[in-house]
């Protein structure tokens, strides 16, 4: 069996970067005219933040200027780079945000899928898993201490969300099909589709926890092999 694949993530939050002026540059004339819609300002400045970090790392490793990549978006409204030149890397890529923070998955040839949530977040994990949740999933809920049933639900959460932006699914093609491990002491969680459902990418899941910044996470990579996640944190002061 291989070893797992590298995937890289960036990892940034909005509190480091007063300026935003580098991430705006590189934007095109249509995703600035989508951050200043925003009603409310830190959502505008956020998508300028992640939509300017993605255009900025793609940029270096396709080696091309950031403002000339483009994108081509599946029906099921999964971004992928537009590749001019077949024989460019084939880089592909997932986005998630809460509050302030930004994560960004790259992975080499294969789909991959990143989710985030805080660990703070005020949820009511049974009245939520009710809607969202498969009977096994809500049961494992069911069965784990009041204490510990939030940080579980993020968990779980988390790992649905990443498995189906790895596929380029919808949420609601997998709420009543896709089982995930909902202990978030585990780092390669197991998940199983429905035997009823369509045949679907294989994938593989790591999570992830970022007590530095109160963040709990998974990222899934379409394959045979585990994702190992590599991650790196930009700040205001520098940009690689």
């Amino acid at each position: 069996m291989a070893g797992p694949m590298e995937v890289d993530v960036v990892h940034a939050r909005l509190d480091d970067f007063p300026d935003l002026a580098r991430f705006h540059a590189v934007l095109t004339d249509d995703e600035r005219s989508r951050a200043a819609a925003y009603k409310v300002r830190e959502p505008g400045k956020v998508f300028v933040l992640a939509r300017g970090c993605l255009r900025l790392e793609l940029g270096r490793r396709l080696g091309m200027d950031a403002r000339d990549i483009r994108f081509d978006v599946r029906p099921s409204g999964k971004p992928d780079v537009r590749r001019e030149d077949a024989s460019a890397p084939d880089w592909r890529f997932s986005v998630s945000h809460t509050g302030p923070l930004v994560v960004i998955a790259f992975a080499l040839g294969a789909d991959v899928g990143i989710d985030i949530e805080r660990l703070d977040r005020d949820v009511r994990p049974l009245v939520i898993a009710e809607r969202y949740f498969t009977p096994r999933e809500r049961e494992a809920l069911r069965s784990t201490p009041d204490e510990g049933r939030a940080t579980a639900f993020l968990a779980g959460w988390t790992r649905k969300e990443a498995i189906v932006k790895a596929r380029g699914l919808t949420m609601a093609e997998s709420l009543d099909t896709l089982s995930v491990d909902v202990d978030p002491a585990g780092t390669e969680p197991a998940h199983e589709d429905d035997p009823r459902a369509p045949a679907r990418a294989a994938c593989r899941l790591t999570a992830f926890l970022l007590p530095d910044s109160n963040l709990i996470g998974a990222a899934a990579l379409c394959g045979d092999v585990p994702p190992r996640l590599r991650f790196r944190v930009l700040s205001g002061g520098r940009f690689d």
